[in-house]
């Protein structure tokens, strides 16, 4: 338990002047902590960071060291801010997800390109467009950022679109979706002359480090929950966990809210993603902690089934590793064809063995995707496949125990679990495919395949291999935490892989290139000064109307009470409908049905409703209730004609 406690309150204001009047303190130091609240408010009341026994005090507090987070909290303090920059990690580890990304940012020079692109991105799913336009903007400026504020000099910037030889891969990136428009104005830059080699991290780390009189940086310190003031909405401070010792720090002007996503949340994962094996290829501490913070003071989430596959085979694949260790990627499948191919639990295979991928996601009917998975995913192969693979590099040191082997098909298969002969079909008819050169299944290249030869045969298990995870709070342009009713949640921000602005398709560098844009955004606006927290209204008086036995909000309306009967008017009812009680007001003239009218329904409109708007011609027209239904409600049909058959049955 925290800290968070509810002094003793006085009952009203003026009752609590009226007090420190009489005892004489008026003008002397505070005595009582209704007075130091006062006092400290300069407002005559008290306000709800009044009630809570803070430990520290700074005007910024940012959660999350990795890339987001440094920035912010770099920004924040150029601002004037002081800062508490907290991390969960140990010292050495923190870093989140830029430590282990690629260290490339995108950049352009074409801000309308850029908002193409982006849109483009995103498919059919809604953008807010302020924020696509902030960010189509801070891609012209990224570079320029680096260069001015992080001191990264002219020289060590390397933009892979002039070059991209001495890494390959990276050309892949410029742009991710060639196909879409705008994509030929996205430049990939780094700060050095390689990959892979956290420069960009240390880059921001180092700027951290330089700014120590105005930045505090505590580590193995994870935020517990957000304190919130119940009259302004607004986030005052943070619960800490300060290696055991659960502190709570005030922050007068703003929280920024940095701490990535989700991916070593197995719950998480299997909720929102729909996966229940796999593992990180980065960071091991983003374990959704955000979320559920965030949640707590009614922010809205977004983009929470989007995630991001490592940059190789089959959308993003490990061995199977355990839960505190790195995602171990097999890249041999995308580099070797032959007799090989990946199946399912039952058997079958369920994608294009030498898909090329993009950030884990596949091409799928015009789209690419993100794979969706069988519970077990295995790579199988035969003799001549695995002597391919021992001279390529072999299975890695510590995973060749995973494979599983056998003289035939079919015990592999029994080995495996799947079903007798569903894996040899699948052989079988890869045979075929591949000695006929087509797939019509996955449409393969021909020249990847090899039908299967002489045992004996192997199997290993495959599981997800995440970059990050997406979802997470949602965000405006100004980098505010945006509450479940659509307003900004008053001094909270956040930047980077929490809530990043990423629900389809991406492009990398983008993430990075996020974490610094909104970034700034966020630590500037998290340090400008803001208004005094309210006096908490205290002594509200309430007046109890509403208890048990006062009555339903709503209760059956009485047909009999707004029919008005006519002549040769009669009232039917039935309980036969979809709704509570159908009842209509049937007239009777000569001895035949002369109108039928609906007095109350509450039938489904567009289905039920058809029914009532079709049968009382049909009725009075058959001057019978032996008539057909209206196709798709019959349910309500049949209610119409019983509560005429009622009606009728009261005329004499």
């Amino acid at each position: 338990m925290g800290k968070y406690t509810r002094r003793q309150f006085i009952t009203s204001a003026g009752v609590g002047m009226a007090a420190v009047a009489g005892l004489g303190l008026a003008g002397c130091a505070p005595q009582t902590p209704a007075d130091k609240a006062m006092a400290n408010t300069g407002n005559g009341g008290t306000t709800f960071a009044d009630t809570i026994a803070w430990d520290g005090e700074y005007d910024v507090v940012v959660i999350g060291f990795g890339g987001a987070g440094a920035v912010s909290a770099c920004y924040a303090a150029d601002a004037g801010a002081k800062v508490l920059l907290i991390d969960k990690a140990p010292q050495g580890m923190e870093g989140g997800n830029t430590r282990f990304c690629g260290q490339i940012i995108l950049n352009s020079d074409d801000k309308e390109a850029m908002l193409a692109y982006n849109k483009a991105m995103a498919g059919d799913f809604a953008v807010d467009d302020e924020l696509m336009d902030v960010y189509a903007e801070g891609l012209t400026q990224t570079k320029t950022m680096l260069r001015d504020f992080f001191g990264v000099p002219e020289e060590n910037f390397l933009d892979w679109k002039e070059d991209s030889s001495a890494q390959p891969m990276i050309a892949m990136f410029i742009p991710e979706y060639p196909e879409l428009e705008g994509g030929e104005a996205l430049h990939v830059l780094t700060v050095s002359d390689n990959v892979c080699n956290s420069a960009l991290w240390k880059t921001y780390r180092n700027k951290v480090m330089s700014m120590s009189d105005n930045i505090d940086v505590w580590y193995m310190s994870p935020a517990t929950k957000l304190f919130q003031d119940p009259v302004s909405r607004a986030v005052i401070g943070v619960e800490i966990d300060k290696a055991g010792d659960t502190v709570n720090i005030r922050a007068k002007n703003g929280v920024v809210m940095t701490m990535g996503g989700f991916e070593n949340n197995k719950q998480m994962v299997e909720d929102f993603l729909g996966l229940t094996k796999s593992t990180p290829a980065g960071t091991l501490f983003n374990t959704g902690d955000g979320v559920k913070m965030a949640m707590g003071v009614g922010a809205d989430l977004w983009h929470m089934e989007a995630y991001e596959g490592n940059c190789f085979a089959l959308g993003g694949i490990s061995f199977v590793v355990n839960e505190d260790q790195h995602a171990k990627t097999f890249n041999d499948l995308r580099n070797l064809s032959g007799s090989v191919i990946v199946v399912g639990n039952g058997g079958e295979r369920y994608l294009r063995e030498d898909v090329y991928n993009r950030h884990g996601h596949v091409p799928s009917n015009g789209d690419w995707v993100n794979v969706k998975r069988p519970r077990n995913t295995y790579m199988v192969w035969d003799a001549a496949q695995n002597e391919a693979i021992a001279e390529y590099h072999g299975i890695p040191a510590g995973f060749e125990d995973q494979v599983v082997s056998a003289a035939t098909i079919a015990e592999l298969e029994s080995a495996l679990g799947i079903p007798a002969g569903k894996l040899e079909q699948t052989v079988t008819d890869f045979n075929k495919m591949a000695n006929d050169g087509y797939d019509p299944a996955f449409f393969r290249a021909a020249e990847t395949m090899r039908a299967f030869g002489e045992g004996p045969f192997y199997a290993i298990e495959m599981i997800q291999a995440f970059l990050n995870t997406q979802g997470g709070a949602r965000r405006n342009a100004r980098a505010e935490v945006v509450g479940t009713d659509g307003e900004p949640i008053p001094h909270l921000y956040s930047a980077g892989e929490f809530g990043g602005m990423t629900p389809y398709q991406y492009n990398g560098g983008g993430n990075m290139a996020e974490c610094l844009i909104f970034g700034q955004l966020a630590g500037v606006g998290a340090a400008a000064e803001k208004d005094p927290l309210p006096v908490l209204p205290l002594g509200v008086a309430s007046e109890i109307v509403y208890t048990q036995g006062s009555g339903s909000h709503e209760v059956d309306p009485d047909p009999t009470a707004s029919a008005k009967l006519g002549e040769n008017e009669y009232l039917g009812t039935s309980t036969l409908c979809m709704g509570n009680e159908l009842a209509v007001k049937v007239k009777v003239e000569g001895g035949k049905i002369a109108a039928i009218d609906i007095v109350q329904q509450q039938e489904t409109a567009g289905v039920g409703s058809l029914a009532l708007d079709a049968l009382p011609a049909r009725i009075i027209e058959a001057q019978s209730t032996e008539v057909d239904a209206v196709a798709g409600a019959t349910v309500s049909s049949t209610a119409l004609k019983d509560a005429v058959n009622n009606a009728l049955a009261q005329v004499k």
